[in-house]
């Protein structure tokens, strides 16, 4: 994955040359996505941008009176990720956990450190997650994305720390976990408002039934409000956890994590609306469906209503009995015009039998009127 790298603005310290190939090199081995890592040390007059590794090797880039931001992108490397739970002193069953993708979100404390997963959501034409591994310290946030190549919700969130702008302003590993955990949840709002504008779109293609491919637009839909609402319940569940006080999070901090808790509620009551709609579509469509089904079988019993009679007619007059042998056996069939008067009462039978069915309602005209007699 490719991703401009930033410089952010009021940096005391000039940016360093990128990070090195051995942890790049690392990562292509396996032909996925690399792993790469940006470091922020962020202080009240802005922040600047740090290397992660020096000479291939991680290094602690903890200092006093600042909080230390380091950005992992990709979770390829195993080798990386160990040296990291070294060094930062993580346990390694949260560094398991950040390795392995499709967790639901959860909140988990270790004794050096708070364990938290969360799922990003990105959205081109279908929904997608990306798992977010976060790892709150006295001093640090480490964050492991997944490492998608749609980017992620945190770059408003770069622009306001390089301009000292962030309110509360970042003094606590809270407060850098509570600024990223409302951007993730931000994000779904603009999500949730694409995929509402297909699901109008789909709706009006239902009710018009012209297009083949509908009940797989539908399942698609249906596979995505259902990915998001597996997403937003437990992560509902984790930011009840977080502001509880045996999570070592301040006063202050639960009081924005309460919003964003809200903002989550929002969002599940907006998710709960599309479900509902999805599942009306649905039943639409399998209606609109059942109705062509109808019309078509109608029109099929149309056709045959007319053609019964018909039918006994011509039955009749092709029993051939000779009317030599008695004047009961088919007498018309010495008449000379007798043919012509068969089929012009079988063509008045078949156009009045139409008409009846057209006053009747059943080939798509009025429908008749006895019912208001």
């Amino acid at each position: 994955m490719t991703r401009r790298r930033r410089r952010l603005a009021q940096s005391p310290i000039p940016i360093n040359s990128p990070p090195t190939p051995t942890l790049r090199e690392a990562s292509r081995q396996d032909g996925h996505v690399e792993t790469y890592a940006h470091g922020y040390r962020i202080r009240p007059g802005g922040a600047e941008e740090l290397d992660v590794e020096h000479g291939g090797q991680l290094v602690d880039l903890r200092q006093p009176d600042s909080l230390l931001w380091i950005d992992v992108q990709g979770i390829t490397n195993h080798a990386f990720f160990q040296q990291l739970g070294r060094v930062y002193n993580l346990h390694p069953l949260a560094v398991e956990d950040a390795l392995h993708v499709n967790q639901r979100a959860k909140v988990e404390a270790y004794p050096n450190h708070a364990f938290l997963i969360a799922r990003m959501v990105h959205f081109h034409q279908h929904v997608a997650l990306e798992q977010l591994s976060m790892f709150i310290g006295p001093d640090f946030v480490i964050t492991v994305q997944e490492g998608r190549d749609d980017g992620d919700p945190f770059d408003h969130l770069r622009t306001r720390l390089c301009q000292g702008t962030q309110r509360p302003i970042l003094q606590k590993p809270e407060h850098l976990a509570h600024a990223l955990l409302d951007a993730i949840v931000d994000n779904y709002f603009p999500t949730l408002d694409a995929f509402g504008e297909q699901l109008e779109e789909l709706e009006d293609d239902v009710l018009l039934g012209k297009k083949p491919d509908i009940l797989e637009r539908i399942q698609y839909a249906r596979r995505d409000i259902i990915m998001i609402r597996r997403a937003l319940w437990p992560l509902r569940d984790a930011l009840f956890m977080l502001m509880r006080e045996t999570m070592e999070f301040g006063p202050e901090t639960r009081l924005y994590l309460r919003d964003t808790l809200d903002h989550v509620l929002r969002i599940i009551d907006l998710v709960e609306g599309y479900r509902e709609t999805v599942a009306s579509m649905m039943e639409l469509n399998l209606a609109t469906m059942s109705n062509r089904m109808n019309e078509t079988m109608r029109l099929l019993a149309v056709i045959s209503t007319i053609f019964i009679p018909l039918t006994f007619i011509a039955g009749l007059y092709g029993m051939n009995f000779d009317p030599n042998a008695s004047p009961f056996s088919m007498p018309e069939l010495r008449s000379e015009y007798g043919y012509p008067i068969v089929i012009g009462i079988m063509v008045a039978l078949g156009i009045g039998m139409l008409i009846f069915f057209r006053k009747r309602g059943w080939l798509g005209g009025n429908q008749s009127t006895d019912s208001e007699d």
